[in-house]
């Protein structure tokens, strides 16, 4: 993803055929459209598909353009039914649910970021608990995005080849869980980064929202979910 290319070095005089900008993003065949009579909501449209591609390339990351080029799972999970409408993705997510079970803690939490380079770079050292449960709406990305891609595409397959995965995952949060709530006051695991974005979060980007409010509502969806898939 980029905004400008520099041009140094060129003996002539260019003009707009000089160059040539080739995209670039994994193999997927548009299998939606939307169109009305607002060109703003048709830009919109159009802005999220070639974001989608721009934030597709082998892994779904947060942003093509700077140092956010990485598989956030909070991002993922979040956009994952708007990517299997407008593009065919079966494949692209069946994948990556696999890097995700990869990237699994041994406890069973999911990273924030699947692949996780922060733990595979902490060489031996201690590795922040941040690094290894992405925490609320984000580790949950092992469970819904899986869901997401059954629900888009009727493949049961997924569901059990990632089975053990996504129950060692819910395991996990019902053992850090006190009383049935997750992420509670003084739990001294990752709490996750709450209400990300809220409009009524300051200059963190943290809303005001509980965290152990939003951590015992993924839970309790999670566990929904999984339920769903065992039947």
């Amino acid at each position: 993803g980029f905004r400008y290319a520099e041009l140094s070095g060129y003996g002539g005089t260019p003009d707009a055929g000089t160059l040539t900008g080739v995209v670039l993003h994994s193999d997927m065949q548009p299998t939606g459209s939307f169109e009305c009579s607002d060109p703003l909501l048709n830009q919109l449209q159009h802005n999220i598909e070639w974001g989608q591609r721009g934030n597709f390339v082998d892994v779904p990351t947060d942003c093509p353009q700077r140092d956010e080029r990485l598989g956030w799972t909070g991002d993922a999970q979040v956009f994952v039914r708007t990517a299997a409408f407008n593009f065919d993705v079966a494949g692209f997510f069946s994948r990556w649910a696999r890097d995700a079970e990869d990237a699994q803690s041994p406890a069973g939490a999911y990273p924030m970021t699947v692949p996780n380079p922060v733990a595979s770079t902490a060489r031996g050292g201690p590795v922040p608990a941040s690094a290894l449960d992405g925490g609320p709406a984000w580790a949950d990305a092992g469970v819904i995005v899986p869901w997401t891609i059954y629900l888009c595409y009727g493949d049961a397959g997924l569901l059990a080849e990632r089975y053990s995965s996504m129950r060692r995952y819910v395991e996990f949060l019902n053992e850090t869980s006190r009383d049935g709530l997750r992420c509670y006051e003084d739990y001294e695991g990752w709490r996750g980064y709450g209400d990300w974005l809220a409009l009524d979060g300051s200059t963190d980007h943290f809303g005001n929202t509980s965290k152990e409010l939003l951590g015992t509502a993924f839970f309790a969806h999670s566990s929904h979910l999984l339920a769903k898939i065992a039947g």
